[in-house]
């Protein structure tokens, strides 16, 4: 049994209207390369190569509007250039062929943005003693920026090299005129304003000389497509163990007085990084966009510029370096390429990168549609690669898409026809009330209660009156009334409690949410509609639905504090509703091996055991309904995100695309060296026994914070549930994120099969 991972989304269903999207925002929402072992079509994945990357270049805007040359633009020349942008916007990134459109998230799968708390810099703990990456404490960072409409100009800004000042405080101390920039990846969809977005920080914008100790840039991630905010984190830890790989540390942003939550510190890739770990800091330094698969492209550094940043200064020799070992990689017969590779390019370290991209299933890396990596030239000649963006990692998130519905297993179409959903094997004994429950046995009156509460509390503190109580209760009527006319009859009330409960992987209009034998929409729907409908009409007016919250809260809440809190609202749902029917497996939906596309099964969720189903696309936190006509297969197509544990350790062994991966494991030698690095990763790290503890750590000294960010995607729910929800083994549908733990655990036993990590030798 488990924590069923579709709960976080009852908080969004709730306030639907409070969320608008624009659709010009970039951001960081990770759409994922495809993986050929869904039991698809062939035709239904298709393949990253160069030349479909559709990079844009960064818009170059300083040095167009430097009025008075000083090297950065002033408010004047800031306004004169989002002027030009508005006659003149970047243009965005194309999707690969074959690949669905960027689309914006819908509303009902984001947790509604509200404001932030007001922190003042005198109001925070100082950590000036402690160095910069400290993984036990938890800094505040306070961006004041002169604008109020900051958030619109940075974004108005994210395509281009414009950097919007602000100052910084922290640890006691103000840094003037820093440069702030969103960071953006190339081919996303978008958020509306008001979600976070990662910031990259320049302490020298306007000042020369200016840094925090030795740093002059900060890297702060959202983690907007990880609820947990540790995939990074515990990414770059298990990297640092065999090679180079940033520090990382906790910080909270405050912008302008507001608290805008928990950001992930991520340490540059800059000179202060090759001197830590390569104890000098000559030589040349890019950042690897993606497409940047070391593909030979010619002999002009012109063709590589647009892949490749060069960090460091401008030096022709590292350019001609760089083509060099693209081209001996790309064009050296099989049986001297070790030879000639070994004096450019350190292959233990290379073959040490693959290993752990491949065993913790990074996709943000080598051979990525999104993520970047790094690549330094030392001071001897030879290059290595190093690990920068790893917030798709200890996840394998696979893309695919179908025009028609494929032939099951057995040729046929059906899948399992003819047969209801299967029973729950066991009844868990309860639930931890302990904080929030991580485990099994949780019932929906617990989720209702975070998920209300966190909804109604809008001044943050944890506590709800009763004024907050009832203006949520008139929120909610009015988010269910989607037709204005004062009244719900009961299928309509059933209606919107169906979505509450049901996932949105499944919402699609035709298929009933079951668990064993149970509808928990229907039995919690009864329920409340017997609770609210007083005169008893079969109707539900706004009067009815407020005046039994008002009555619950006078029953439930706390008579000397005039409060209502979580636990006794919990207790309150506890004994309202009839029966607790929230405690069987989410895999005793009804399963088919195919993904589905209609059909009048009621039971018919289209939820494949191997490549999922349904007309679904979950991205991270989101799921997108319905995408159909948004691929490369016309009208009728349907793209798939499913999760899966069972990345081959040879995975990219044959993809032309990725030469990096096909020439250095076709020879024998270096193949085995590479797989016996997996396996030291997978004996040494790969265990949620040696990960859990850090990764608890971690999570407990940001979970106060994580419960106020206002300003995040995914609910504080998910942020727990993605840590360590137990998995029944093989019981986890395709199309349903594992947790951290459930992936490590799944991905160890998987790599422990057979012969897995000897290649059969």
């Amino acid at each position: 049994m488990k924590f069923p991972a579709f709960l976080p989304w009852t908080a969004s269903f709730l306030l639907v209207g409070a969320v608008r999207l624009h659709a010009a925002d970039p951001t960081e929402i990770h759409a994922t390369p495809p993986v050929r072992d869904l039991n698809l079509p062939a035709a239904a994945t298709s393949d990253q190569t160069p030349d479909r990357i559709q990079q844009v270049p960064e818009l170059k805007l300083s040095a167009q509007f430097d009025r008075n040359g000083d090297q950065r633009l002033d408010a004047t020349e800031r306004q004169a250039a989002r002027a030009y942008l508005l006659q003149h916007p970047p243009a965005n990134p194309a999707p690969p062929p074959g690949r669905p459109a960027p689309v914006p998230p819908p509303a009902v799968a984001l947790e509604p943005v509200k404001p932030g708390e007001k922190i003042s810099p005198s109001g925070v703990e100082v950590f000036s003693a402690q160095p910069l990456y400290e993984t036990r404490v938890l800094r505040t960072l306070f961006l004041e920026f002169e604008d109020p409409d900051w958030e619109k100009e940075l974004a108005d800004f994210a395509r281009t090299d414009v950097l919007v000042p602000a100052r910084l405080t922290l640890d006691g101390k103000t840094y003037a005129g820093v440069g702030v920039h969103f960071h953006t990846e190339s081919a996303v969809p978008s958020f509306s304003s008001g979600y976070k977005r990662s910031l990259d920080l320049v302490l020298d914008h306007t000042i020369a000389g200016q840094s925090l100790g030795s740093q002059r840039e900060l890297r702060l991630l959202a983690s907007r497509t990880d609820p947990t905010f540790l995939r990074t984190l515990l990414y770059s830890r298990v990297a640092r163990d065999y090679g180079p790989a940033p520090r990382t540390g906790f910080v909270r942003v405050v912008i302008n007085g507001e608290n805008w939550g928990v950001y992930l510190s991520v340490q540059p890739f800059d000179e202060n990084f090759v001197q830590d770990y390569f104890h000098n800091a000559t030589g040349a330094r890019w950042t690897v966009h993606p497409g940047g698969n070391l593909a030979y492209l010619g002999d002009n550094p012109d063709a590589y510029r647009r892949i490749y940043q060069l960090q460091s200064p401008e030096d022709p020799a590292a350019w001609a370096a760089l083509i060099q070992l693209c081209k001996i990689l790309n064009q050296t017969a099989p049986d001297e390429l070790r030879a000639a590779l070994t004096p450019h390019l350190d292959l233990d370290s290379t073959l040490m990168f693959l290993a752990l991209e491949n065993t913790l299933i990074n996709q943000d890396g080598y051979g990525s549609n999104t993520g970047t990596y790094g690549l330094y030239l030392d001071h001897d000649g030879r290059f290595h690669l190093i690990p920068q963006d790893a917030e798709a990692s200890f996840r394998l998130m696979q893309v695919s898409e179908y025009g028609e519905r494929p032939p099951d297993r057995a040729g046929k179409g059906g899948g399992r026809e003819g047969k209801g959903p299967e029973p729950a094997d066991a009844v868990p004994k309860g639930y931890d009330t302990k904080d929030f429950p991580h485990q099994t046995g949780t019932d929906l009156a617990m989720l209702l209660s975070y998920s209300f509460i966190y909804k109604a509390d809008t001044d943050l503190d944890g506590k709800v009156t009763k004024e907050e109580w009832l203006a949520f209760a008139r929120a909610w009527f009015m988010a269910m009334d989607e037709d204005f006319t004062g009244r719900l009859t009961r299928e309509q009330f059933m209606s919107k409690v169906r979505l509450l409960i049901t996932p949105p992987s499944i919402a699609d209009g035709r298929t009933k949410q079951t668990f064993g034998r149970d509808d928990p929409a229907g039995v919690i729907g009864q329920d409340f509609f017997a609770a609210m409908d007083a005169n008893h009409d079969g109707q539900l007016t706004l009067e009815e639905l407020t005046n039994v919250f008002a009555g619950w809260f006078a029953a439930w809440s706390d008579p000397k504090t005039g409060r209502l809190t979580q636990d006794m609202l919990q207790r309150g749902f506890t004994a309202l509703f009839s029966r607790s029917v929230f405690q069987a497996d989410q895999s005793f939906i009804a399963k088919h091996d195919t993904p589905h596309q209609g059909g009048e099964d009621e039971h018919a969720g289209g939820r494949g055991r191997r490549g999922g189903g349904g007309n679904s696309v979950g991205v991270g936190p989101l799921r997108f309904l319905g995408l159909g006509g948004r691929g490369g297969k016309g009208d009728g197509s349907r793209s798939l995100i499913t999760f899966s544990e069972e990345l081959d350790p040879l995975a990219g062994l044959d993809d032309t695309t990725k030469p990096l991966l096909t020439k250095l494991l076709a020879e024998p030698a270096l193949r085995a060296h590479y797989l016996g690095f997996m396996r030291d990763i997978t004996e040494n790290w790969l265990t949620w026994a040696k990960l859990g503890p850090i990764a608890k750590d971690y999570h407990d000294l940001i979970a106060a914070e994580v419960a106020k960010d206002t300003h995040k995607p995914a609910s504080y729910e998910h942020f727990v549930q993605e840590l360590d929800q137990d998995t029944t083994p093989g019981a986890r549908d395709g199309d349903e994120a594992p947790s951290l733990k459930s992936f490590i655990t799944e991905r160890s036993a998987y790599l422990h099969k057979d012969d897995m990590l000897t290649g059969g030798n």
